[in-house]
């Protein structure tokens, strides 16, 4: 065994401004929803991606069901097609292997690539409740056949308690076999240690106990620390040429949580990352496969779904990690972090934002991946309890791209994701999977897995606009929809103006909140001046009668900007003369929009 020491950091912690958005309720569209084969299934315990499987054109999904047949587990495999058109077969096959009850197959899901070299990629399927003779909770992991959709082998876990195979992600070839490496995470609630493992992919077809020649290397934490809870692979952090993985220990150090990165072909520590925070569990959920600060180097998605951040429940956080600043060990190493509670969204109560993150595909065709954030246990009201909710957020500004997305009451929305799949409905934008596993819709925990489309998104207002000469604020607002076809206008338009002032709106790519000329500028640099406008208004004397009003639709049009393009994020603000200021200027409030397709 790895006995290295699993050394952390600490790290100061910044604000999103994407906290400082208002955003509207969902508008998303609801493409399908599939409920679980019976209550108790949790169908949608896991949920990934994976290449079309009938050759129809479209994707499929493998969709974990742990708590099928009392806890035996099975794995489905959803049809692409019918997530888009509803109609031909829901299931194209599915896999429940001889088990006993609490065994739960299917658990987790990785694609581990051809490791049967059938030239077809093969799945390995996490049985964390796995009995290996008198031996309870051992856990274990099965090779799962992509050709066949046979089990090819067992590997179980090292004790009892450790729910080997909690957690899994392929890892890619570190050892030059030819295979992929595949990390397993054993958190070990009721074990004496905690585990992440690293088996080795050319010993993945054969049967045995994980803490053999079949470890490639395990890295132990004695105690209750949960190291293993959750695993994020297929990125190079320090730039050796070579694959590194991520692991989550949740209840690392008082429970603040841990994540820490390691070569895969050594289990040597790159670097790790703590929370300060005691309950936060941070490391509960890992993700990592986009560069979000444009440095070259993958950023990591960690979930913390225990913090109270300043109320008395837990109602979660997640952060974005720099990969770069982790391996200069430059602080702040954080890019973004998204907050629920009272600096966040406005939901006090418990709702474990956090609970399950994904570095997701990019929605918005802006070339930079996005980010979803779950929080199962948000709740409307008393009266509506459970409902789960998913925010989903831009990769390259930290904004939300779109509202809240909501499930019913009792669908626990948000607790597993497999992000952007294939564009469904031919608009040019990926549709994208989450999942609520305790959802009621088909009987209690039957589980759910629903299929959004990105659009509509409604623009939102966001800054502070500036105090002008007459104590009036100025204040920006919106009619319309912004499109790349328009068929109609969309007016930006702002109103308590000085009167017979020329003005102008201006905009970019990203949000700020800087001081400037008195007041605050809400639009990043480099920005783009639309043609000058006079407020009007009162012809006489001096009032707040000035309004100004933009098509946006139009400017679209005339292709002067070629980076209006659909998906586009646009920040917008108004600014106008006024007199007798002393930086004489004035400034609205801000206006965030996506380009329609």
């Amino acid at each position: 065994m790895n006995s290295n020491h699993f050394t952390l950091r600490t790290s100061t912690r910044i604000v999103a401004l994407a906290a400082t958005l208002s955003v509207a309720a969902s508008a998303q569209t609801l493409v399908r929803s599939v409920t679980g084969p019976a209550a108790n299934a949790q169908y949608g315990k896991a949920c990934i991606r994976v290449a079309d499987q009938n050759n129809d054109g479209f994707d499929d999904l493998l969709v974990g069901a742990p708590g099928f047949s009392s806890q035996r587990g099975a794995v489905y495999c959803l049809s692409g097609a019918y997530l888009a058109f509803g109609t031909g077969t829901q299931t194209l096959w599915s896999v429940a292997p001889t088990a006993n009850p609490g065994d739960l197959f299917g658990y987790a899901i990785a694609n581990v690539g051809d490791v049967t070299s059938d030239g077809v990629d093969d799945f390995l399927v996490g049985q964390p409740g796995y009995d290996s003779g008198m031996t309870q909770d051992a856990g274990a992991v099965r090779l799962l056949s992509g050709a066949s959709h046979g089990v090819v082998s067992l590997i179980y876990g090292p004790e009892q308690g450790c729910m080997f195979g909690s957690a899994v992600a392929g890892c890619g070839d570190a050892n030059g076999d030819g295979f992929s490496e595949a990390a397993v995470g054993a958190p070990g609630p009721n074990s004496g240690s905690s585990y992440g493992f690293v088996l080795n992919g050319g010993s993945l077809v054969a049967s045995n106990a994980a803490a053999t020649s079949f470890d490639l290397w395990n890295y132990p934490l004695s105690g209750s620390q949960q190291m293993g809870a959750s695993v994020a692979s297929g990125f190079d952090l320090d730039g050796d040429g070579a694959p590194d993985v991520a692991f989550g220990a949740p209840t690392f150090q008082a429970g603040g949580g841990a994540v820490a990165v390691f070569r895969v072909a050594t289990g040597a520590v790159v670097r790790s990352y703590f929370s300060s925070d005691p309950g936060d569990h941070l490391g509960a959920s890992v993700d990592a496969a986009h560069d979000y600060d444009g440095d070259g180097v993958v950023d990591i998605v960690v979930g913390a779904p225990n913090s109270p951040h300043g109320t008395g429940s837990e109602v979660g956080r997640a952060v974005v990690l720099s990969g770069a600043k982790l391996v200069a060990q430059t602080p702040p190493y954080e890019i973004y972090n998204f907050y629920a509670g009272p600096f966040g969204s406005p939901f006090l109560f418990t709702q474990h934002l956090g609970a399950a993150v994904r570095a997701c595909g990019d929605l918005n065709n802006d070339g930079v991946g996005d980010i979803l954030i779950g929080a199962p246990d948000y709740y409307a009201s008393f009266a509506q309890p459970g409902k789960g909710l998913v925010t989903v957020y831009s990769g390259a500004s930290g904004t939300q791209l779109c509202g809240y997305l909501v499930g019913a009451t009792q669908d626990r929305l948000g607790g597993s994701f497999a992000g952007a799949i294939d564009d469904l409905d031919g608009d040019g934008f990926a549709e994208f999977v989450v999942a609520g596993p305790l959802s009621d819709a088909g009987g209690t925990d039957s589980g759910v897995v629903k299929c959004y489309r990105l659009f509509p998104v409604a623009p939102a207002t966001y800054c502070t606009g500036k105090v002008n000469s007459l104590g009036c604020t100025p204040a920006i607002a919106f009619s319309g929809t912004p499109s790349a076809n328009p068929t109609a206008p969309f007016l930006i338009n702002a109103t308590n103006f000085l009167n017979q002032k020329n003005g102008l709106l201006f905009y970019s790519h990203a949000p700020t909140s800087v001081s400037f000329q008195g007041g605050f500028k809400c639009v990043a640099n480099p920005t783009v001046r639309t043609p000058p406008q006079n407020s009007g208004g009162s012809s006489s004397g001096s009032s707040c009668t000035g309004t100004y009003s933009f098509d946006f639709n139009a400017w679209i049009a005339t292709g002067f900007d070629p980076s209006l393009a659909a998906g586009s994020e646009i920040y917008a603000q108004y600014w106008s003369r006024d007199p007798a200021s002393p930086s004489h200027t004035s400034l609205s409030n801000a206006l965030r929009f996506l380009v329609h397709p």
